[in-house]
C-alpha cells in the first residue's frame, strides 16, 4: 500500500495573479498532489509548473486569510488511480494551516512541489460491517487521566488475552456504558502488543479512547457531536483541554476516520470537582443526570469551559478577568427597565421639565447651555426609569447562590475588574485578587455545573 493518498486540489474561489508578480505562466486551476497522514504530521505535496510560481504564490496569499479557515478554500478529489479501492473520499475543509514551505530542492522527478501543512483530514471507507453503528475515538496524552480511573492497579495479572485481543481488568463499578442521545458510551484502553520476533521481549502498548456504541439511523453529524460533548466533559472535570488524535466512526454505508495532530507542547494542569464540593471521580460524574440540559446548552457551555480552562493558564489578573467575563456569559437574561407612575400627561410634563431646565441653566455658564440641553434630553429618559437591583446580584441569586455570603462583596469584584480592566494596576491590592481569584474559579465551575443540570454542589466562602 502506497504511504500516500493521490488527489486532486483545486482552489476554485481563489486568484493567485495579484500575487508574487514574477511568474510567465497562470497558475493552473488543478493540481496534482501527495497526502501523507503520518503519526506527527499531516503534509501536502502539491506539484505545480514551476514557471508559474504557484508555491510562492500561495505562501504569500496564506498570509491574506484566516488560517483557521484554510481547508474551507480548497477542493480535494480522489484521483482514479488511487491505490487504495477502498477509499471513497477525502475532505480537508475544516483544516487549519500550520506552515507553507516552498524550496528550490522541492522536485519529485521534473516536477515541482510545495509543502503545506494543516492539522486535521477526514477519510470516508468503504463500510466495515462487523463494526457497524460503533466508534473509537481515540485521545490524545492527556487523555490517560481520562482512562485511568477505570482500571485496577497495574500488576502481573492486569492484562489477559481474549480472542487473540489485549485486554485489561476494569474496575467492578465502571463497566457498564452511558447513555448519550442516540448513543452510548465509555471510556477504554485499546491494549496491543508491538515487538520483532527476534527479540527476547515485547511491548504491550495501551491507548486512552472512548468506546461509542449507537442505535440505527445515526447520522455523521450526530455522531461527531456525541464525541465533543464526552470530550466537553472531559475537560471540565479535568480543568484542561483533551483532545482526539484519531476518530473511526463506523456506520452503515461508510466509515469515516478523522485525523489530528496532537498538541505535543503544553502547560499541564490537572483537576477536579473538589473545588465545588463535589467528591466523584470521573466515572461518578459520568453517572450524574447531565445529558439533557448538557445537549441543551451546548453552545453556552462551550463557550465558558473553553474559557474556564483557559484561565488556569494565564497570569492572576488575566485569570480575574476571564472568569469574571465566565458569569458575564451565563448571565442569559437581562432586566426589563422598571419605569415610575407618571401622573401627568405629555403636555403637563413637558411645562414643567421645561421649568426645571430654566432653574438648572441658571447654575451653569451661558457659553455653555446650548451642550447643557443636549444633555438634558438624554437625563430625562434616564430619570422616567427606576433603579434597577444590582444585575450581577439578581442573576446569581437566581443561580442559587447568595452573594451576601461571599468573602469578596460584589462591589470589590467589580471595583476590582475595572482597575484591570483600565490598566490601574497600582490600584490592585493582591490579597483582594488573590481571594477573588479562588472566589470566581468556585462560582464559575458552579455555574457551569448548573448548566449541565448537575445541582449536587455547594460554594465554599471560605478562603484562607
Amino acid at each position: 500500500m502506497s504511504e500516500f493518498h493521490c488527489l486532486d486540489i483545486e482552489f476554485p474561489n481563489v486568484d493567485f495573479s495579484p500575487y508574487y508578480i514574477k511568474s510567465k505562466k497562470e497558475v493552473d486551476k488543478i493540481h496534482h498532489a501527495h497526502l501523507f497522514a503520518r503519526t506527527d504530521e499531516i503534509e501536502l505535496r502539491i506539484f505545480y509548473d514551476d514557471e508559474s510560481y504557484f508555491g510562492e504564490k500561495l505562501s504569500v496569499w496564506s498570509d491574506t486569510v484566516d488560517y483557521k479557515k484554510f481547508g474551507s478554500f480548497i477542493k480535494v478529489k480522489v484521483t482514479e488511480n488511487h491505490t487504495n479501492e477502498r477509499i471513497q473520499k477525502i475532505d480537508i475543509s475544516d483544516a487549519k494551516l500550520f506552515g507553507i514551505s516552498s524550496g528550490s530542492n522541492y522536485y519529485e522527478g521534473k516536477q515541482k512541489y510545495v509543502i503545506v501543512k494543516i492539522d486535521t483530514v477526514k477519510f470516508y471507507w468503504n463500510p466495515n460491517e462487523e463494526n457497524k453503528n460503533t466508534a473509537e475515538f481515540y485521545l490524545d496524552d492527556k487523555g490517560f487521566r481520562v482512562v485511568n480511573p477505570f482500571y485496577g492497579v497495574f500488576g502481573p495479572k492486569t492484562f489477559f488475552k481474549n480472542d487473540g485481543k489485549f485486554e485489561i481488568n476494569r474496575m467492578n463499578d465502571s463497566k457498564k456504558f452511558y447513555k448519550l442521545g442516540k448513543s452510548s458510551f465509555r471510556p477504554e484502553f485499546n491494549v496491543y502488543s508491538k515487538g520483532n520476533k527476534k527479540d527476547r521481549t515485547a511491548t504491550i502498548i495501551k491507548e486512552p479512547k472512548i468506546q461509542f456504541k449507537y442505535q440505527n439511523g445515526i447520522t455523521e453529524e450526530e455522531a461527531v457531536f456525541y464525541g465533543v460533548v464526552v470530550l466537553m466533559l472531559a475537560s471540565f472535570y479535568h480543568h484542561i483541554k483533551i483532545d482526539y488524535t484519531l476518530r473511526r466512526i463506523h456506520l452503515p454505508e461508510n466509515t469515516i476516520t478523522i485525523k489530528n495532530i496532537e498538541e505535543k507542547n503544553y502547560y499541564d494542569t490537572s483537576g477536579n470537582l473538589w473545588g465545588f464540593e463535589i467528591h466523584w471521580n470521573f466515572n461518578k460524574f459520568l453517572q450524574a443526570s447531565w445529558q439533557k440540559e448538557t445537549i441543551k446548552n451546548f453552545t453556552l457551555l462551550s463557550k465558558a469551559i473553553t474559557l474556564f480552562n483557559q484561565s488556569h493558564l494565564v497570569d492572576n489578573s488575566s485569570a480575574f478577568l476571564i472568569r469574571y467575563n465566565i458569569i458575564e456569559i451565563c448571565d442569559k437574561h437581562k432586566q426589563d427597565n422598571e419605569k415610575f407612575t407618571l401622573i401627568l400627561n405629555k403636555k403637563q410634563r413637558k411645562v414643567k421639565q421645561d421649568s426645571a431646565l430654566s432653574k438648572l441653566l441658571e447654575t451653569i455658564a451661558k457659553d455653555e447651555h446650548e451642550e447643557f440641553k443636549k444633555r438634558w434630553g438624554n437625563v430625562q429618559t434616564l430619570l422616567q426609569n427606576k433603579p434597577m437591583k444590582n444585575q450581577l446580584v439578581s442573576f446569581l441569586e437566581s443561580q442559587s447562590l447568595d452573594p451576601k455570603t461571599f468573602p469578596v462583596s460584589i462591589k470589590d469584584l467589580k471595583e476590582l475588574r475595572d482597575f484591570i480592566t483600565h490598566g490601574s494596576i497600582e490600584k490592585v491590592d493582591l490579597e483582594t485578587l488573590r481571594k477573588s481569584n479562588i472566589l470566581l474559579y468556585r462560582i464559575s465551575g458552579i455555574l457551569i455545573l448548573n448548566l449541565m443540570g448537575i445541582k449536587d454542589w455547594k460554594l465554599n466562602t471560605e478562603i484562607k
